[in-house]
């Protein structure tokens, strides 16, 4: 009698079982995490050529020492100005003619009569040299004119009927004065109409006979 070699359906289905177990059990156990690897670090990498390599290895220098700037430059010291001349004494210019009354006086009859005998350049010098003894002694009563020199130390000038003396002088008690002034005169040369003067120092004793001033009338 044969012998039926059938697997038992408990064999089997255990087998099956067993197997299923096995599987969820294999299922079940907890699968262990991998290591954390920390993260890779990243290296940039710059290609050189031979001069930049050694470019970069070289010792750099020192820095060279500025060079010591330049003192600045002083203000030149403020030249000095020079020295201003005075400003010239202003001429004395009266308003009101004293010649024509002087003249008018009956004691200058001789005068008068002189005057006619003169040329008319000499005789408007005359006027004006009259004319500036009368302003002299109203500008100055310490002043006593007796005669006026117009050609002391320059010559005068006429102009048409001005008459400019700027080297003149006048006698005053036995002293000599510079003088100067400038005269002008009518149309007709006949009498003072503007006059303005400037009397200036006493002139030095020992100059009166190189410039023809007599000591006396």
């Amino acid at each position: 009698m044969a012998v039926r070699n059938e697997a038992s359906p408990w064999g089997i289905s255990t087998s099956v079982l067993l197997h299923a177990l096995l599987a969820a059990t294999v299922m079940l156990i907890p699968v262990p995490k991998p290591p954390i690897r920390p993260e890779e670090e990243r290296v940039s990498v710059d290609i050189l050529t031979q001069q930049q390599f050694e470019a970069s290895t070289r010792q750099p220098s020192p820095p060279a020492e500025a060079a010591p700037s330049a003192p600045m430059p002083e203000a030149p010291a403020p030249t000095p100005s020079a020295p201003q001349s005075p400003a010239a004494p202003a001429m004395i210019r009266p308003t009101r003619m004293l010649s024509a009354k002087t003249l008018a006086d009956p004691r200058s009859r001789q005068a008068r009569a002189d005057l006619e005998t003169f040329a008319s350049d000499e005789r408007m010098v005359q006027l004006c040299n009259l004319e500036a003894m009368d302003q002299i002694r109203q500008w100055r009563a310490d002043f006593q004119p007796e005669r006026v020199v117009p050609y002391a130390t320059a010559e005068e000038k006429i102009t048409g009927t001005t008459v400019a003396a700027a080297g003149a002088a006048f006698r005053s008690r036995k002293n000599w004065y510079s003088l100067k002034f400038k005269c002008q005169l009518a149309q007709d040369g006949e009498s003072v109409i503007g006059f303005e003067f400037l009397v200036g120092d006493p002139v030095a004793r020992d100059k009166w006979d190189e410039l023809g001033l007599p000591a006396v009338h």
